[in-house]
């Protein structure tokens, strides 16, 4: 009988959910996950699981050596990344980036400096407790340097709002620090791209609509594809051409978050990975395109493949969102979804993420 191979998920919760689901289809493989808690939707998808603080490379080092593992990734957290490609590089894994680049891009300040010079970059400043800014207009954002899913940002429009900006931000900061960036006013689109030897073989922008009434960019839609104009795509494009090649991301899935300000795009955020909004179900549902299993198989082993020319059916994925700490309530799902999931049971409590409006489930509406 052929030996089971071993695969190391970071993370059980709602973004890496899907990732064990898909893997549950191969039945040569046992699917292992780490994560700080046991409070995870994923827990009970995996043959094995470890209480293991994901950011403590050296344990989860160990358990990979004591478990034999073979692949090890995960999807929707910048946490993760960096142990996930350090691991794989002491252990010879297939790894799509460096644990370098992991952790340039898990670091806001880190990767504003490296792409300082690249089109698309905003101008930015580290805040200490001084407060004192010489660069930076208001309004502005203020954010962690260190932390993902809007969790820590402010919208400021005076100095005298600073301060409780940089407190709030520092507060979810692992690193305690906080950076200032000039507020670009413009909408929202974020681009999916996949590489492959520094290939881009798929290239895909969005429109990204944030609820209006909360800073920090609370994501409530996804649309595909983006409302923008033919330059707005080359130049979104060029973008990811330059900071793919500054940033040395040569292989697998990327995502950007983009503000376009009359056709010119500039970078909120660029993560190697998929993104935690379950997109890659969007995209398939939109494009027939299945980023995750693509992605998994790459790991694998098997190169990608991408069709040449795309047809893309227009799709919304919603956001189905509470304020946190409240008992969760079932909300309708439009008649027309095609797919829609809840992250909660009826009355559970909605947990903190972003301390605004929370993720509660989602669907998905293809036109």
């Amino acid at each position: 009988m052929k030996a089971n191979k071993n695969f190391l998920v970071l993370g059980i919760g709602n973004a890496q959910v899907d990732l064990l689901q898909h893997l549950r289809q191969y039945s040569d493989l046992k699917i292992h996950a780490l994560s700080n808690t046991e409070a995870g939707r994923g827990r009970s998808l995996v043959n094995r699981f470890e209480k293991i603080d994901i950011t403590d490379k050296e344990s989860v080092l160990e358990y990979a050596k004591e478990n034999a593992i073979e692949y090890i990734y995960s999807i929707g957290s910048d946490v993760a990344m960096p142990t996930v490609c350090w691991v794989a590089e002491q252990l010879g894994l297939k790894t799509f980036i460096s644990s370098e680049t992991a952790y340039l891009c898990n670091n806001k300040h880190l990767f504003r400096e490296k792409l300082n010079d690249t089109y698309g970059s905003v101008p930015f400043e580290i805040l200490d407790d001084s407060l004192n800014v010489d660069h930076i207009g208001f309004p502005a954002i203020v954010k962690p340097v260190d932390s993902q899913g809007q969790r820590g940002i402010s919208v400021v429009y005076s100095k005298e709002e600073l301060g409780k900006a940089y407190q709030t931000a520092i507060s979810h900061s692992r690193q305690n620090k906080a950076l200032m960036e000039r507020m670009i006013d413009g909408p929202e689109v974020s681009a999916h791209a996949y590489l492959h030897k520094g290939e881009i073989l798929f290239f895909l922008p969005s429109d990204r609509i944030s609820w209006n009434n909360f800073d920090g960019g609370i994501i409530h839609k996804h649309i595909i594809p983006a409302s923008i104009s033919t330059r707005a795509y080359e130049n979104i494009l060029k973008m990811v051409k330059e900071i793919t090649n500054k940033l040395k991301i040569e292989n697998g899935p990327v995502y950007f978050q983009i503000k376009i300000e009359e056709d010119t795009p500039y970078l909120i955020e660029v993560t190697p990975r998929l993104d935690g909004c379950h997109m890659w179900r969007q995209i398939h549902k939109s494009a027939n395109i299945d980023l995750l299993d693509i992605t998994v198989k790459d790991l694998m082993g098997k190169p990608p493949h991408f069709p040449k020319n795309l047809t893309i059916k227009k799709s919304i994925l919603e956001f189905l969102c509470q304020r946190p700490h409240e008992p969760f309530r079932k909300q309708p799902i439009d008649p027309n979804a095609c797919y829609s999931e809840f992250f909660y049971r009826e009355g559970d409590i909605v947990q903190p993420m972003n301390e605004k409006f929370e993720k509660c489930g989602y669907q998905i509406i293809v036109e």
